[in-house]
C-alpha cells in the first residue's frame, strides 16, 4: 500500500491533542470495504505549533493472525518530558469479514500509568452493542446507528477519499462518549511536504453539537494513498497544535 521512504511536543493541551488530531473523517457504515492490496505501514509525525516542537507521533498498521492492529503512539520531547503526562497510546483491533469489510472489535486508550484516564471499548456486532469502561465504570449501549472508534475510522476514510465524498456525519466513540462528527471535503490544493510537493485534499471535521469551538483540518496526499501529511487543530479560529509528516514507510519489505 505504501512504498515511499523519506528521510526526515508542549505539555497539557498540546500533548493531549496529539491523539485527537487523528480523528479526521467518517464512513457511511460500520462495515467499510478495504482495498484488496492493504499492507502494513508506519507513519511518523512531528508534533508542535507555529512556535515550538512538542514531540512525535507514530501511526502504524500491522497484521496479527486474522486481525489488524492499528495503533497511535505519541511521545513528548525535550522539556515536555518533565511534565510526566505525555506518552499516549491508542490501539484499535480490526476484523475483516469474508466480504472484505472493516469492523472494529476493540479499542483501548492509555496515558502513561494514569488509570483514571484509561478507556476500553468492545464492539459486539452480532448483538449490536457497544460496551465501554472508563474510570472503573462499565457501560453498555445499543448500537442504533453506524459507529466507529476514533482511530480505526481513518483507515476507512483513506479508502473513501479514493472514491470521493463531499460531506458526511458519523457516530464516533471518542473518550468514553459517542459523538456526532461532521466532515467536509474542502477541495484540493498543492503543498510542500517531506515527500516533496504533492497534491492534497483538505478535510475539515468538527463535533456537530454543541456549537463547535474546536475543529480539525487535515491534508491527505493523493499520490501516496491519501496518507495525512498535515493535521491541524484550531480553537476559536486559532491554531492550537499541528502534526507534520516526517517519515512514511512500509512495515514490511
Amino acid at each position: 500500500m505504501l512504498n515511499q521512504n523519506t528521510a526526515k511536543g508542549r505539555p497539557g493541551l498540546v500533548v493531549s491533542l496529539m491523539v485527537t488530531l487523528l480523528l479526521l473523517l467518517c464512513s457511511p457504515s460500520h462495515a467499510q470495504t478495504l482495498p484488496s492490496d492493504i499492507t502494513p505501514f508506519e507513519i511518523e509525525y512531528e508534533v508542535g505549533n507555529n512556535l515550538i516542537s512538542a514531540g512525535s507521533a507514530t501511526l502504524s498498521l500491522t497484521r496479527k493472525d486474522d486481525e489488524w492492529v492499528y495503533s497511535l503512539t505519541t511521545k513528548p520531547s525535550g522539556i515536555f518530558k518533565l511534565t510526566g503526562k505525555g506518552k499516549i497510546q491508542e490501539i484499535s483491533i480490526i476484523n475483516v469479514t469474508d466480504e472484505e469489510s472493516l469492523q472494529p472489535s476493540r479499542y483501548t486508550y492509555r496515558q502513561d500509568e494514569e488509570a483514571k484516564r484509561s478507556v476500553d471499548a468492545w464492539f459486539n456486532w452480532d448483538d449490536n452493542e457497544l460496551t465501554y469502561k472508563k474510570r472503573g465504570e462499565e457501560v453498555v449501549e445499543e448500537i442504533r446507528d453506524p459507529i466507529m472508534d476514533r482511530l480505526s475510522v481513518t483507515l476507512a476514510i483513506m479508502e473513501q477519499l479514493r472514491e470521493g465524498f463531499t460531506r458526511a456525519e458519523l457516530q464516533v466513540f471518542d473518550n468514553g462518549r459517542v459523538k456526532t462528527v461532521v466532515f467536509d471535503n474542502e477541495g484540493t490544493e498543492t503543498m510542500n511536504t517531506k515527500l516533496g510537493r504533492v497534491e492534497v485534499v483538505r478535510v475539515r471535521s468538527y463535533n456537530k453539537e454543541p456549537s463547535p469551538s474546536r475543529e480539525t483540518i487535515t491534508w491527505f496526499a493523493k499520490d501516496f494513498d491519501f496518507v495525512p501529511v498535515r493535521i491541524e487543530q484550531h480553537k476559536r479560529g486559532k491554531l492550537v497544535a499541528r502534526l507534520n509528516l516526517r517519515k512514511l514507510r512500509n512495515s514490511e519489505p
